[in-house]
C-alpha cells in the first residue's frame, strides 16, 4: 500500500493510483538538486497545491491535477537527463502515453508530454550559454503549443514552484511566449508577467 502525502480526489485520480506502474514510480526518487523533497510523490504534493492557485476553473483544475499525479511518475525507468523532451525514450512521453490510457484529451496528454521541455530550453542558456539556441528551442515550444499555451503556462509554474527550483526559467519563458505567441496568447502572457512584476514591485520591461 502506498502512502501517499495528498488526497485522491475522484474515481478517476483513484483508478489511475491504483495502477501498478504508478504505484512504482511515485515511490521512485532521492533528494537531489531540484527536488530535495526525494521520492517523486513529495514533489507530486507540492505540485498538486500548486496547482489550486494555477487553475482559472474547476474543469481547469481537475485537468492540471491529472498532469501534477502523473507527469514525472515514470522517471524510475526515465531519469532526468536520459532522453531528450518528447522522444519516445523521455519520462514525459512515457507518462503522456500512461494517461491517454485513462483520459481522451489529446491537449492534456501533450501537455504531459512536454512539461519539461521549456526548463530544458532554459537549461541551455544557464548552463551552456548558447542563448540563440535556447530561444529558438523555446519559441518552437510556443509555436508547437498554440492554442494550449495558456494551459502550458499554468502547469510550468505549478510544476517549477517546488523544491529548490528557481523561477528565472519560469520568467525567461513567459518572455518568451509574450514575444512568440499569437497576438491574444501574447497578450495574456504580458499581463501576467506584469501582474506578478507588480506583486513583487519589480519592473517588467
Amino acid at each position: 500500500m502506498v502512502d501517499l502525502p495528498f488526497e485522491l480526489e475522484s474515481d478517476l485520480e483513484r483508478r489511475i493510483a491504483a495502477d501498478p506502474e504508478w504505484r512504482r514510480g511515485i515511490e521512485w526518487g532521492a533528494a537531489r538538486p531540484g527536488h530535495p523533497e526525494g521520492a517523486v510523490k513529495h514533489h507530486v504534493a507540492e505540485v498538486l497545491a500548486n496547482v489550486d492557485r494555477e487553475a482559472r476553473s474547476p474543469d481547469e483544475r481537475r485537468r492540471l491535477r491529472l498532469a501534477a499525479l502523473v507527469h514525472d511518475v515514470f522517471k524510475f525507468q526515465a531519469p532526468e537527463g536520459s532522453a531528450r523532451v518528447g522522444s519516445d525514450e523521455h519520462h514525459g512521453s512515457l507518462a503522456a502515453e500512461f494517461l491517454a490510457r485513462f483520459v481522451d484529451d489529446a491537449e492534456l496528454v501533450e501537455l504531459v508530454r512536454w512539461h519539461d521541455e521549456a526548463f530544458a530550453a532554459w537549461m541551455g542558456l544557464s548552463r551552456r550559454g548558447r542563448r540563440d539556441r535556447a530561444e529558438a528551442r523555446a519559441r518552437a515550444l510556443v509555436e508547437r503549443l498554440g492554442p494550449s499555451l495558456d494551459l502550458y503556462l499554468r502547469f510550468f509554474r505549478a510544476d517549477n514552484a517546488t523544491g529548490d527550483k528557481s523561477p528565472r526559467s519560469v520568467r525567461w519563458f513567459e518572455r518568451i511566449a509574450a514575444d512568440t505567441a499569437t497576438p491574444s496568447a501574447a497578450a495574456g502572457a504580458r499581463a501576467r508577467r506584469d501582474r506578478r512584476g507588480s506583486a513583487r514591485g519589480e519592473s517588467t520591461g
